[in-house]
This record gives C-alpha cells, structure tokens and sequence, in this order.
C-alpha cells in the first residue's frame, strides 16, 4: 500500500508501511559463557517509512518498534523503539550559495541487546563506530547518532567537503553481570574536512583531515581521549559494475601522543547474477565496554549475494573484528560473524527468508579471558506495501 500525498511545489510523498515477523532459536541471549542460556524468541517489528522527493528538500523519515517475546526467558520480553531522518538539503543551499550543499541525519535506537555487527541491507540505525565486533553482555542501551556533510563546488574538477558526526551509546538496566569490567556511557564525536579532486573521469583522489573527540562516563568517573591526523584517499571505477576504494594515513592518540596508522579498502563487483564486495578498516575507534580506553580496531567484512532464480536467492556474510587498547596489553576484544541465508520472493509486497549464523567473541583483560559462541536459525517473513 502506498499513500501518496498531492503534488506540491513539484513534490511527491510517499508513506510505505513494513511489518517483519520473524521466530529463530537463539543458543545465547544473555551473551555471556555458560549454562541455559538459550532460548526461543518471536520479534515483531512494524515500521513505517515517510519518503519526500521536491524542489528543494529530499528526505526520508523512518520510525518503528521491535517487539520480542521469550519462551524460556519471559523477564526478557520488551518493546523497543528506533527512528531515523535523513535530509539532503543540496537544492536548497546551492540556491542562497552557489555550488554549495548539505545533508543531515539523526538516528536513535533503543534495545537492550546491541549487535556487535551489522547485517547489509538490515537497515541498522546503530553507529559504525559502536558495531566493530565488541558483544557487550545483556543490558538496556539507548544509541544515537546525528551526522552534517558540508559541500562546496571549487570548480567542476575540485569539491570542497567537511564532515561533522556526533554519536553516543548509554546504558541501562544490566540482565546479568558481565564477568569482567562494566559498562562505560560514551560519546564520540568527529570532524573531517578536506577536498576531492576528480583526477580522471574514472579516479577521485580525497586529502582528508581527521579529528575525534570520546569522552567516557560512568557513575561519578570520567576520562576520554582524542584524536587528530590525516588520510590520504582515492577511488576507481574500473566498469560500470567494478569500483575500488584505498585510503591509507595515521592518526596520533592524545594524551598519550601514540601514533597509529590508519586504512580502509574495498572493491565492490555485480556481475549477471552475484553481487559480492569485501573491505577492511583500520581505525581508532572507542571500547564501551569492560574499560573505557582507545581502541585499535580493525574490521574484514565480505558478502557474497548470488541470485539461484528470478525469486530466489542465496546469501553469505561474514566479519571478523580484532580490538586491541593502546597500549597494547590491557585489552582486546576478537571475534566473527558468519551467516548463510536464503530469500524468496513470495509476491511483490512479501519476502521470506531462512538464515543461519554462527558467531564466536572472545575478550582478555589485564590476565583475564572470557569466551562465548552463539548460533542462530531464523526464518523471517517481511511485508513491505511500497
């Protein structure tokens, strides 16, 4: 079903409601070693999505629940909300400044069991920075995150662009006691600026300055850290189908004045039938949990999407995440994430899919190591009326 709105100023909205059921059995709700910690679990997420297309204003508005229910676990049972807004403002500002844009988002998202990875194509409203393979032990957390990306036309090879991301993560209620450390509020902030040149009708080369700010809080304690320095990137389109990224730089940590190097690659391909794409990323990221200290972290993430039929198709996702403090030694954090899937097309509103993951986290701090797996089966209808 789509609701759509009378045109005006050239304008178009659209409303398009979803709904998402889905039963899987968990083998660790709680993310924590040991004993009966598995369960059943039926999730129910309605969500509608407000689309604007017009002269000046581009925007997407999205809001919804998630509701899960426990078989052996009904203390678990809860119902949590998410939002996100997306504003591409690039009419309109070009309009008061020539060659100039601006885009906005803001996401908000409440759960008491955050991921540690994210899914493609899942939508997730969680934070990159928050979603890096560290699995906290169950509890009550509220994220958010609000993004600006300034640009300016210099000429029509050179645009000038700054960035600005504020996120945070806070938590609440804890079901159990991690078996080490504790949960640290935290608030990560960054700003990057800097040109790209558009060296070739197929190559874009980017000088990027870098500076991040994280403040930890918990209870009456406090601390944080910062970050400045810059990268250097550049993009190819080889076809219409084939694109690599490599952007390579170093970063030095305050206060300790460490320096780190910092990286990211991917290449993305479609062929006929198989979408498949595989990229790495070496950044300074902040640990929320256990302690509250600089993390070198570095994230490999591959998919492989290949269409068996006209209806169906056969997925493979994997990631796989190493944390380390700076210094070294007090912390670190690694861990995988595989799924296979299988989605049909049922009708030109409903999905079904079936998927299996298998995860496995491992964390070790000042001598002390704790390790837990979790496997899940989930089949899942979806109904989107667009």
């Amino acid at each position: 079903m789509t609701l759509t709105a009378p045109r005006i100023a050239h304008g178009e909205t659209k409303l398009v409601p979803s709904l998402a059921v889905s039963e899987r059995y968990d083998s660790n709700v709680f993310f924590i070693p040991g004993r009966n910690v598995e369960d059943y679990v039926t999730n129910i997420s309605p969500q509608v999505t407000v689309d604007h297309k017009g002269r000046l204003i581009d925007g997407t508005v999205r809001g919804g629940a998630t509701a899960e229910a426990y078989v052996k676990n009904p203390g678990l049972n809860y119902v949590a909300a998410n939002g996100s807004v997306n504003l591409n403002l690039d009419n309109a500002v070009s309009q008061l400044v020539r060659g100039a844009g601006l885009r906005l988002s803001d996401t908000f998202y409440f759960t008491p069991q955050a991921p540690s990875f994210v899914a493609p194509g899942t939508g997730s409203q969680v934070s990159e920075a928050f979603v890096r393979g560290i699995q906290a032990a169950r509890a009550n957390s509220f994220t958010n995150a609000g993004s600006a990306i300034g640009s300016y036309a210099l000429s029509p090879r050179v645009d000038l662009q700054a960035t600005y991301m504020h996120q945070r993560i806070h938590f609440g209620t804890a079901f159990v006691s991690p078996t080490t450390g504790r949960f640290f509020n935290t608030t990560f902030q960054t700003a990057t600026a800097g040109p790209q040149l558009k060296i070739s009708p197929l190559d874009t080369l980017a000088l990027t300055y870098r500076y991040q700010k994280t403040d930890f809080s918990q209870g009456s304690g406090g601390g944080g850290f910062r970050t400045q320095g810059g990268t250097t990137g550049w993009t190819r389109v080889f076809t219409p189908t084939l694109k690599a990224n490599v952007e390579a730089g170093m970063t030095v940590i305050e206060p300790s004045e460490r320096v780190q190097y910092l990286g990211t690659a991917s290449v993305e391909g479609k062929l006929q039938n198989t979408d498949a794409s595989l990229s790495y990323s070496r950044g300074v990221y902040p640990s929320f949990f256990i302690s509250g200290l600089p993390l070198l972290s570095q994230v490999v993430t591959a998919t492989v999407s290949h269409r068996l039929t006209a209806l169906l198709t056969g997925t493979v996702n994997g990631n796989y995440a190493k944390n380390e403090s700076v210094p070294a030694g007090s912390l670190a954090y690694e861990s995988y994430w595989v799924t296979v899937g299988l989605n049909y097309t049922v009708s030109r509103i409903l999905n079904a899919s079936l998927s299996y993951t298998n995860s496995e986290y491992k964390s070790h701090f000042l001598g002390q190591s704790a390790r837990f797996d979790r496997n899940m089966v989930m089949v899942m209808l979806t109904a989107e009326w667009n």
